[in-house]
């Protein structure tokens, strides 16, 4: 019997190659695009896991002063429930998860679930808690803003995905002491017998501190109705009524002696 020698030609063997490597290359970009798909629907359940947390901070301050905890599984979250006691103070009640409270003098390394907590008042920090219940005294009447925030050992702050992780809630204070500015003021300005842009709707909400002055180049008196003050006004002397917005409603001010409305108070 003869043997049978099969010839393998060039154009052969180059097809055959070329055949191949195709066939790899397209097994290889099937398997990047499922790893890709499962990486964007990992990514896409992380975004949502975390949905749910309430890091409701600030954004305004350095890399240095914060950690961040975006890698961190099950992160700590912060809620604060504030309520005013009618005598010039507000009792902080604050629920924590996935963090613990350390004494403010602990020493040792920064863990992400253990610190203490820092409290500002208006913008500025007023005291540091190692405890979930506490008394702010002494406030002046109106609206006040009080922020909790966690805070490490070493008093940085904790942050996750770009803000703090911290609560903020908005008070009304009342039966403290008087406070020396207003949270809204206006101006009216009244030349030749009318409202110089026109007639203003300034609104405000229930609590309120207001202060409205009233600049005019004739003698009268401006009258803002219901809460029923009565200011005098001049050239050389503008009227400046302040009131505390406890009374709902849409009210009208007036030059008393023109008779005519110089603006609205809507209080909501």
């Amino acid at each position: 019997m003869k043997n049978r020698i099969i010839d393998f030609s060039r154009p052969g063997i180059l097809l055959f190659f070329i055949s191949s490597v195709l066939l790899t290359l397209a097994c290889g970009s099937e398997n990047n695009s499922s790893n890709n798909t499962l990486l964007e629907e990992k990514n896409e359940k992380e975004k949502h896991d975390h949905a749910g947390h309430n890091h409701d901070g600030h954004d305004h301050y350095s890399d240095e002063d914060v950690i961040d905890l975006s890698s961190v599984k099950d992160p700590p979250n912060i809620s604060l429930v504030a309520i005013p006691d009618n005598k010039g103070g507000v009792t902080l009640d604050i629920e924590l998860e996935n963090f613990e409270l350390v004494p403010l003098d602990a020493k040792g390394e920064n863990q992400p679930r253990e610190g203490h907590l820092h409290v500002e008042l208006d913008g500025v920090m007023v005291t540091m808690l190692s405890e979930r219940n506490h008394y702010l005294s002494d406030l002046s009447n109106g609206h006040h803003e009080i922020v909790v925030s966690l805070s490490s050992v070493d008093h940085r702050s904790f942050s996750f995905n770009g803000e703090l992780i911290a609560d903020t809630t908005t008070v009304m204070i009342s039966g403290g002491n008087e406070s020396d500015f207003p949270d809204a003021s206006f101006e009216v300005k009244i030349l030749g017998g009318e409202v110089k842009g026109g007639l203003s709707r300034f609104e405000v909400s229930k609590g309120d501190l207001v202060e409205i002055t009233v600049y005019s180049d004739k003698n009268d008196e401006v009258h803002l109705h219901v809460y029923d003050d009565m200011v005098s006004v001049g050239p050389d002397a503008p009227a400046v009524i302040n009131v505390e917005a406890t009374i709902p409603g849409i009210f009208e001010a007036e030059l008393h002696s023109a008779g005519f409305r110089i603006f609205e108070l809507q209080v909501s």
